[in-house]
């Protein structure tokens, strides 16, 4: 079908109030749709409509809020103790009566308070050591040998036997600090490797190359470019330093190597399975060795799941 040609005498007879002429309009034009983007609204969006994230940091929170405002200023065995016999899970005793008549419901808050506060500073530097010097390694190439020969010296000496010469060293202490570091010697390596591997994977994509030749810092070119690609994984390695720190806390109690001395002064999450181990106790009342098991294993689930699904949030890969 032919499109038909008005002549000029043709155009000029149209009624012209039939039109109405719209104009060019440069505010709509330059108005996004779309809303505009923002990479930590949208992890925190996405970590917001996780129930396993929403119930794992309520429950986290709530068990650190009791384990400091319960049983502050209080021996976990008081002189003043009830009784001198165990006795199971009451109304009256929530958790029932320990080997030496003490409230295990006071003692286990105590026991978790000193080891969450071991265990924040374990790996609290364990992570601080693994991205400093797991970032130098992987991105200056030149002392990648030496860092090689560190890890492997450091490699070769079992954990526990050097951590028994850092105690050594120090003329038999096992206190908090001194065991912090023996523990962060060897701790960040497995962190740090991670890091450097994933350096190494994109120190030489083209804007990084482009950074360099424009004399932007090194430490700018980590922290802007790199980190955030690497953020992830930096987070989900993580979230093993403290389920760790409370299994050394354990492992050290039970070969009494721990910052724990005098049981009826102080507690630990690992003194307190210590001690009900040490006997068959807990043969007759199971519940002197569930409860500190679940607390134990309930704390390290509870970091775990909120460490894993942040990490899982701030993939690029599941953005838009």
């Amino acid at each position: 079908m032919e499109q038909k040609q008005y002549t000029k005498e043709e155009m000029n007879s149209i009624d012209t109030s039939l039109f109405k002429v719209i104009g060019a309009k440069h505010d709509e034009s330059e108005r996004i749709t779309n809303k505009p983007y923002s990479y930590w609204k949208s992890v925190f969006n996405r970590v917001g409509k996780s129930k396993t994230f929403i119930i794992s940091l309520i429950l986290l929170v709530s068990i650190i809020v009791m384990a400091f405002s319960i049983g502050i200023g209080v021996d976990p065995v008081p002189i003043d103790r009830p009784g001198i016999d165990i006795e199971a899970p009451s109304w009256g005793h929530i958790f029932g009566l320990g080997k030496f008549g003490e409230d295990l419901w006071t003692k286990m808050w105590i026991g978790t308070r000193t080891t969450l506060i071991f265990t924040f500073f374990v790996a609290s530097i364990q992570i601080l050591l693994g991205i400093l010097l797991g970032s130098i390694w992987g991105f200056f190439s030149k002392l990648d040998l030496v860092f090689i020969e560190i890890t492997r010296f450091l490699s070769l000496i079992p954990s526990l036997i050097l951590w028994l010469i850092i105690i050594f060293l120090f003329g038999g202490t096992t206190s908090i600090p001194v065991l912090i570091f023996g523990i962060s010697i060897t701790s960040w390596i497995t962190l740090a490797a991670v890091i450097r591997v994933q350096i190494m994977l994109v120190r030489n994509a083209e804007y990084n190359i482009a950074s360099r030749v424009l004399g932007t810092p090194s430490s700018k070119i980590i922290r802007k470019n790199i980190m955030p690609k690497i953020l992830p994984i930096v987070i989900q390695t993580s979230t093993f330093a403290i389920p760790t720190a409370i299994a050394i806390d354990a492992l050290l109690a039970y070969y009494n190597f721990g910052f724990v001395t005098n049981t009826l002064d102080q507690a630990s999450l690992g003194s307190i399975l210590n001690e009900l181990l040490s006997g068959s106790d807990w043969e007759v009342y199971p519940h002197l060795l569930i409860i500190p098991v679940a607390f134990v294993g309930g704390i390290s689930l509870l970091f775990f799941l909120v460490g894993k699904v942040f990490a899982d949030s701030l993939d690029p890969k599941t953005h838009r």
